[in-house]
């Protein structure tokens, strides 16, 4: 699934750190890279420098790769860096857009930069994102194997499936992947009032079967997976916030990242993976990868 991977790189060292991520993804499944410098107008006369930044980049990159059929490509165009990113990922034969996210805050979470925002909005290509400071462990292969994906019970959720598997590559015995399912159960649900909608508790037998219910829709899911040679567990949790739900349970598990669809049910007895998604993207500290579903 993934032949081409684009790594854009804006010339600060921020950027640069998805790179190793980037490597060993392609090492595992052969997918070309290519770097992209995108420069504004205003820099037209230093084109020469971008461009030899680029390829210098691409030439370490060339030497880090073990895989002997990768291909790295570097390129500088001028122009609006998410218009760039986007028109050619659209363009060449790319599978996937790997980003660093620049940090902004002082508590160790990234926020996302306000290109690789406008990059996710307007590509219909998966988009993983990397937080500034969390260096892979290339030697053991432990890059992005531990995959937490949240799920809410509609088919879009499960697109991204496919894209893990993907990025999962050919499980080894010595660095096998994994893969856990996991469902958010809200602990209040809407009920209509004589003139508004209010939230009130489940009772603890209404939480009892919707727990069993997700259980059963999570396993069916797992044992799908399992049959396809993956290694897969279900974690079903409760509560309101469906975000901060999702990013307690990467921590129990040891997740190194976080896959889920930027779009999902939205009724009001399921989890609205669209904006938690969002919510998720913004406070999380482990790589994520967002998928847009196809038919959004």
């Amino acid at each position: 699934m993934f032949t081409g991977i684009l790594a854009p790189v804006d010339g600060c060292e921020r950027a640069e750190l998805i790179l190793p991520y980037v490597e060993e993804v392609s090492n595992r499944l052969g997918a070309h890279i290519t770097l992209l410098h995108v420069y504004p107008s205003r820099l037209r006369p230093q084109r020469e420098s971008h461009l030899r930044y680029v390829e210098h980049l691409a030439v370490q990159a060339r030497d880090r790769i073990r895989n002997a059929h990768v291909r790295v490509d570097g390129i500088a165009l001028e122009g609006r860096p998410d218009q760039e990113i986007a028109t050619y990922a659209a363009r060449e034969d790319i599978s996937l857009i790997a980003a660093a996210a620049h940090s902004q805050t002082t508590e160790g979470h990234w926020t996302i930069g306000r290109t690789a925002g406008k990059v996710i909005r307007a590509t219909s290509k998966p988009v993983l994102l990397i937080r500034l400071g969390t260096e892979p462990s290339t030697a053991t292969g432990e890059v992005l194997n531990r995959i937490l994906v949240p799920l809410d019970g509609s088919r879009i959720s499960r697109d991204v499936l496919t894209h893990v598997d993907a990025i999962l590559g050919d499980a080894t015995e010595s660095c096998p992947g994994r893969i856990w399912l996991t469902h958010v159960v809200p602990s209040k649900h809407y009920a209509t009032g004589p003139l508004i909608a209010k939230r009130i508790p489940h009772t603890r037998t209404e939480l009892k079967d919707l727990e069993q219910q997700a259980s059963r829709y999570l396993e069916e899911v797992a044992t799908m997976l399992r049959k396809s040679g993956r290694n897969a567990e279900t974690r079903v949790s409760v509560g309101d916030d469906a975000a901060s739900s999702i990013l307690q349970t990467s921590m129990e598990v040891g997740a190194n990242l976080i896959a889920m669809t930027t779009h999902g049910h939205s009724g009001f007895s399921r989890l609205f993976l669209g904006s938690v998604a969002e919510r998720v993207l913004h406070s999380t500290t482990t790589p994520l990868l967002m998928v847009r579903p196809a038919t959004s």
